[in-house]
């Protein structure tokens, strides 16, 4: 398979286990639970619509933009932006696992997760390095 487009298929795969991760957190509602955060008001913070805004809208927009775009630039910036994300999924794997109550879906689906992001980061370090040649 062509590298760009299995760069674009892992953001991909990425964003769409974003969105089922959140799926995963509402289960517990067909179970009873109440999954309200404590004291929330209603009214989503401003802060937490940035992060889902950037969580997801980017995770998608790599995608895209990898299908369409592949200069030297663009991967940086793609390969930054996946380590970062790395550096996110393995802190928030290591809270499912560690911190938080276990729930096996969402430790399979974060390892999951985690194994693409470093296929991913991988891959676009990779054609860094041949870059350079």
């Amino acid at each position: 398979m062509k590298t760009q487009a299995k760069i674009a298929i892992y953001w991909l795969l990425l964003g769409v286990c974003f969105l089922t991760h959140t799926l995963l957190h509402l289960y517990g509602l067909f179970y009873g639970a109440d999954v309200r955060i404590p004291d929330a008001t209603g009214d989503v913070p401003l802060g937490t619509q940035a992060f889902n805004t950037v969580i997801f809208t980017v995770t998608f927009l790599m995608a895209l933009l990898s299908m369409n775009l592949s200069g030297r630039c663009f991967r940086w910036v793609s390969f930054v932006w996946s380590a970062l994300f790395l550096l996110l999924n393995l802190f928030h794997l290591g809270a499912t696992l560690f911190v938080e109550a276990f729930d096996l879906s969402q430790a399979c689906l974060l390892s999951f997760v985690v194994a693409v992001n470093v296929l991913l980061t991988l891959t676009l370090w990779r054609m860094l390095k041949k870059d350079k040649r």
